[in-house]
């Protein structure tokens, strides 16, 4: 295909009701409007998808729709249908077919097998995976990717499991003391992981000091929800994600507070039958009789104002709420498996399956009743947080700054934080009271008359005072921490005009 008749192709984009774009951003009404929305380097490779039916992920519903593709990306989508004749510009018919999003699989194992799981994910339609223990291995895999040198999904990779002394993971660190909880973050950090992952047979002090830790370099943990403590603490301690459902229905029981109580009493000897970490998945099974829908949607609401999120992952839960050799009674799945599956994981496998005590009739069907509360839990928290992630329902009104606002109050590049679209109240940095002007809309007017006492303090002393060494962060979100994608330097703009910097926030001048 040659080179795209780009004035042909730009004048058709402005003219046609394409240019909604994915992103929310206004249509392309005319051809400059076409050109500045046109990446660098699309002179060749310019797709339209015609006929299918979209699912945007928006939450609007599915509808006919044309999308135009240059290189890799989505420059517009619309309702157009006649599509006319562009030099270098391919058509491709979708008619009868879905389109949709790349997924996205929230928790994996095992993208260290370079030659089958990578590839997998994008035959599959998953683009982007989160690999919960991470390894030099996975890391390499994933350098691959972004270098072209392999074909998968974009990767967010947690570290090494970190978990207590008597771990049953093999694969995981062994924490003991705050010195091994502070060596195995910063060993994190330097890995490159995203998130620190901790396990189930770790006590509090030891949740807490890795909590404490990975907050102070900049890390949020992630991973199992500790036996002995319950979900509303791990999420209180800072934790971004429960996986699983570890502790799910014993946080949600309306026993919930004697529970715990009989962990925290029960011997703390691994080598003892009655050791709380052999025991706690025991009263798990007796705790979802006792489901409160009460304390789920307090459960949820927590979740949401603490930006944490439940994974439930529910394809393994059903997979492990039958006994592992039934699998093998699947001939599709184990049909798969001898196509895909590396030899040596397969034989694996099939030793820990043979390994696996037998089930009786009453704990088969214990184990499939437990998986319907799983449902019914997941989808009572998912309720609860969507109610509670409506902007509405956020302590504090928010007004998102708009683009090119920064620029026309003379700070180049730099917007407002979340932190700073507060409602009247006293000024950030000079203690003043803001004035009300109009509904709502308050200004500062002019600079503040400081005290004596405040002119005779040197820069930097006050604890507000931008170079002060302890001033806290503002980030984006209110109770939350900063992804590494934002802790970009003091100007370089994100879209609506927020800028977060290291250890302040630019706010121009005159406005609080």
């Amino acid at each position: 295909m040659g080179d795209v008749d780009r004035r042909t192709l730009l004048a058709w984009l402005g003219g046609t009701a394409l240019g909604a774009g994915v992103t929310g951003w206004p249509g392309l009404r005319s051809a400059a409007a076409a050109e500045a929305a046109m990446p660098a380097g699309a002179g060749a490779g310019v797709t339209v998808l015609t006929g299918a039916t979209l699912v945007d992920g928006t939450g609007s519903g599915p509808r006919r729709a044309t999308v135009v593709l240059a290189g890799e990306r989505i420059l517009a989508v619309g309702r157009g249908t006649d599509v006319p004749e562009i030099a270098g510009v391919r058509v491709v018919d979708l008619g009868g077919k879905f389109l949709v999003p790349g997924l996205w699989d929230l928790h994996t194992h095992s993208a260290e097998v370079a030659d089958t799981f990578p590839p997998m994910h994008l035959v599959y339609g998953v683009t982007g995976i989160r690999e919960m223990r991470g390894s030099a291995e996975t890391h390499e895999v994933w350098r691959r990717v972004r270098r072209g040198d392999l074909d998968g999904p974009s990767m967010v990779i947690a570290s090494k499991v970190l978990d207590g002394p008597d771990s049953r993971n093999p694969f995981s660190v062994p924490i003991v003391t705050a010195a091994d909880a502070r060596r195995a973050v910063h060993e994190a950090r330097a890995e490159g992981a995203d998130v620190v992952k901790v396990y189930s047979f770790m006590d509090r002090p030891t949740h807490a000091a890795i909590a404490r830790e990975a907050a102070r370099v900049g890390l949020r943990i992630a991973g199992h929800s500790p036996s002995p403590i319950s979900v509303q603490d791990v999420v209180a301690a800072g934790q971004l994600s429960i996986e699983h459902n570890y502790g799910m229905h014993l946080s949600t029981s309306t026993r919930r507070d004697e529970y715990f109580a009989r962990l925290e009493a029960m011997p703390d000897d691994a080598d003892d039958p009655n050791w709380w970490g052999w025991q706690a998945s025991q009263l798990e099974r007796e705790a979802f009789r006792t489901y409160s829908p009460d304390h789920a949607a307090e459960l949820g609401t927590l979740l949401a104002e603490h930006g944490a999120w439940h994974v439930p992952t529910l394809a393994v839960e059903s997979s492990i709420s039958i006994h592992p050799s039934k699998h093998l009674d699947d001939p599709e799945r184990v049909a798969l498996m001898e196509r895909f599956m590396p030899r040596a994981l397969r034989e694996e496998w099939l030793a820990w399956i043979e390994a696996w005590p037998a089930w009786t009739p009453e704990r088969e069907a214990l184990e499939l009743e437990y998986f319907d509360a799983k449902l019914r839990l997941a989808g009572d928290l998912a309720a609860a947080g969507r109610e509670r992630r409506r902007g509405h329902r956020l302590r504090h009104p928010v007004r998102l700054p708009r683009p090119g606002r920064a620029r026309r109050a003379g700070a180049a590049g730099a917007g407002r934080t979340v932190a700073d679209a507060r409602p009247a109240g006293r000024h950030p940095r000079r203690g003043a009271l803001c004035r009300a002007r109009g509904r709502g809309r308050h200004r500062h007017r002019g600079p503040a008359r400081r005290s004596a006492r405040a002119r005779r303090r040197p820069a930097g002393r006050h604890p507000q005072h931008p170079a002060h060494p302890r001033r806290r962060r503002a980030w984006p979100v209110p109770g939350s921490r900063p992804a590494a994608a934002d802790l970009r330097p003091a100007g370089a703009g994100r879209p609506g005009g927020l800028t977060v910097s290291r250890g302040r926030t630019r706010c121009p001048r005159g406005r609080s």
